[in-house]
């Protein structure tokens, strides 16, 4: 077992731009600078996406696993950071295309509310690559959370 080739090719450093939206905020969207570092692991069956950026002046960073099915187009990932999760993963189970596009969905608790989604979208490139987070109502409402764009370091 390996990752899919596209997301193979993303191994290394990368810079880029961190946009967090906070729609119940009255500033509703942070952003700041980002760092990541991608790496193969156990082999080069799975995939870190290790990054930091910043809100409000204070260091954040987190770390996403992702793990292909060669024998399908199934993915999962664990996904955990210092600002969303904080002390707590979230497994997500997904597909991923002929392009390396990555579709993953997890779900976190809310005290007295019912579970709320996450969905990532992971896009590869060759020199830049980009990713998305969505935080999904209950009702089924999704919402942009987190873009962020890199650039081959």
């Amino acid at each position: 077992m390996s990752v899919h080739p596209k997301l193979a090719e993303l191994a290394g450093g990368w810079i880029g731009h961190y946009r967090l939206h906070t729609s119940w905020l009255e500033n509703k969207i942070h952003e700041s600078e980002t760092r990541a570092q991608v790496d193969l692991r156990v082999k080069d069956q799975f995939l870190t996406i290790e990054y930091e950026w910043e809100y409000e002046g204070r260091q954040q960073e987190g770390v996403l696993i992702l793990g292909c099915d060669e024998m399908s187009s199934a993915v999962q990932a664990i996904w955990t950071d210092s600002w969303h999760m904080s002390h707590k993963f979230m497994v997500c189970d997904g597909a991923i295309d002929e392009k390396g596009v990555v579709n993953v969905n997890g779900f976190y608790q809310v005290s007295d509310h019912p579970d709320w989604g996450w969905r990532t979208e992971i896009f590869p490139g060759k020199d830049s690559f980009k990713y998305a987070m969505y935080n999904i109502a209950p009702e089924g409402k999704e919402d942009i959370a987190v873009e962020v764009e890199y650039s081959r370091q």
